[in-house]
């Protein structure tokens, strides 16, 4: 696309030779021209040009103001200055018009030739850079509803570490919620089911879509999940609606789909409702109800297809547990030697949980999860996998009478493992080391490279040089010719052997090469070194 150019100046002369200039080999067009700035900005409207030549004094409004204006009308268009005075302060208001460049008269054409090129350029660039972001945000909104799934997944099943991050990725999705219920439903056995008859997928399709159209007359959204073992329905209600009705209308709409899917389909359906829920950060607790719910549903055979969790709990506070993110954060935290952030997380955790005996067992299970995740890593030595601290641990939560006792013992056992694990790692580090050094000084005579050592050690190339350096001070390259220089300087101090058999015998078939890095080394060549 050409671009459009308007050129202004008092004197016709000028405003000639400057139309004259060769637009076409820049890919311009001379679309209006002027001999003051008023006619200028009237003509901005109509032609909107993308580059503008203009005198800076002419009749009426100088260049500078007529800039300023041009750019209030056109913001995006690049404007070049003529002017026949060259001083700091008109450079400084130029450039806080957002003057792309000026020239000083008379023109010069090879700079303006470069002027010109400079601004098209600019201006291509930055069109390619829009139509190249048009076309990602294209794709982008392509894949909004397989992102906001993956959103609500993540807040089902608690994979989350910082809830500011979530609510800022929710309100850029679109994801408002309020209240909710989360429907877990399980297919049952049915002699006259329609399952084996259609491909997998489309029976999973089907059932969604029956599901999601009937609770859409529900509540406001639904968002679905589904697994191997079932169907997750997540069902949101706005904040002024009782909780009973929310439930109510969840219980009716299973009715319905129950009694569809079994008329479509011939198949029964199990299905758990949870309690309403008002924090979407503790969804995941939500979805473990419903999942109960419909557990039990199928326990109690005919005539308990649905059932709520207040039905099969006998209590109206949710249960309070540990995410399965907060145990990966954990985890990640104690594998990376953290102790201060792992200890911060562990308050982070359980400063909402409610009662004492759900943290104690919570705490036990989690420490237990931690020794079992640690002593699985392979820098871990099978001899030393704390059981006796952590059984001593574990003996004085279940011994607590108090929260912060029991928060006091785990933090404490916390740090231990993340320092225990920090020790440890450093150790097999070490130990990993100095056997690749051992097993340069044994081989190093042969046409030894990194590859051997990542087909030998099993370790990637660049973590064989960080333990290199961090335990050895040096890289394979640097210990490698450490062993073969001091062995050749050994073998020429003795003088039983040529140049070119020492050069063989520490692993060099390039004579030539050889010397040149001993000469590197020492100073000298290998026969001058002899005579020292």
């Amino acid at each position: 696309m050409e671009l459009k150019v308007m050129i202004l100046d008092d004197e016709e002369i000028i405003l000639d030779g400057l139309c004259h200039f060769p637009w076409n080999d820049y890919g311009c067009v001379v679309v209006a021209t002027a001999d003051n700035g008023d006619k200028g900005l009237e003509l901005i409207a109509s032609c909107i040009p993308d580059i503008i030549l203009s005198d800076i004094k002419m009749p009426g409004i100088d260049g500078l103001e007529f800039a300023e204006k041009a750019k209030h009308l056109c913001p995006g268009v690049k404007i070049i200055l003529l002017t026949g005075y060259d001083n700091f302060d008109f450079a400084k208001q130029a450039i806080h018009i957002g003057v792309s460049d000026y020239l000083l008269k008379p023109v010069n054409f090879r700079e303006m030739h470069v002027a010109v090129g400079k601004v098209c350029g600019e201006i291509r660039e930055k069109r390619k850079n829009q139509k190249d972001y048009a076309e990602l945000r294209k794709k982008y909104q392509k894949t909004i509803p397989t992102v906001r799934k993956k959103v609500i997944s993540d807040l089902m099943y608690g994979r989350f570490n910082d809830i500011e991050e979530m609510k800022k990725r929710m309100e850029h999705l679109h994801i408002f919620v309020e209240q909710y219920v989360i429907i877990y439903a399980a297919i049952r056995k049915s002699k006259n089911s329609k399952k084996t008859e259609l491909e997998p997928n489309l029976f999973d399709f089907v059932v969604g879509n029956i599901c999601e159209e009937i609770l859409k007359q529900t509540g406001q959204q639904v968002y679905h999940e589904f697994d191997n073992l079932g169907y997750c329905f997540i069902v949101t209600f706005p904040s002024n609606m009782e909780a009973k009705d929310c439930e109510n209308k969840c219980e009716q709409a299973c009715e319905e789909i129950q009694q569809k899917l079994n008329d479509v389909l011939g198949v029964d359906m199990s299905m758990g409702i949870s309690q309403l829920g008002d924090n979407e950060f503790r969804m995941n607790h939500a979805y473990e109800q419903a999942m109960d719910a419909c557990e039990q549903g199928a326990y109690l055979g005919e005539g308990a297809g649905i059932l709520t969790y207040a039905d099969v709990s006998g209590i109206e506070l949710p249960v309070w547990q540990v995410s399965d993110g907060q145990k990966k954060r954990l985890l990640s935290e104690l594998l990376q030697g953290n102790l201060e952030t792992a200890k911060k997380f562990v308050l982070e955790i359980f400063q909402s949980c409610p009662d004492i005996e759900v943290m104690r067992y919570s705490a036990m299970e989690l420490l237990l999860l931690c020794t079992q995740h640690l002593s699985k890593k392979q820098f871990m030595n099978p001899e030393k996998k704390n059981t006796v601290y952590i059984s001593e641990s574990i003996r004085k939560i279940y011994d607590a009478h108090v929260q912060n006792e029991i928060l006091s013992i785990l933090k404490n056992t916390v740090v231990l493992l993340a320092e225990k694990n920090k020790d440890e790692k450093i150790s097999w580090n070490q130990r990993s080391a100095e056997k690749i050094k051992e097993y340069i000084q044994e081989h190093f005579t042969e046409d030894l490279s990194l590859d051997t050592l990542v087909d030998n050690f099993k370790l990637s190339k660049t973590y064989i040089n960080r333990l290199l350096k961090n335990y050895g001070g040096k890289s394979f390259l640097e210990i490698l010719l450490d062993y073969r220089m001091v062995k050749a300087e050994t073998l020429i101090t003795e003088g039983q052997y040529k140049v070119y058999e020492i050069a063989e015998q520490v692993g060099y078939h390039d004579q030539s090469y050889f010397i040149r890095v001993f000469k590197k080394k020492y100073g000298v060549t290998p026969n001058s070194y002899k005579r020292i």
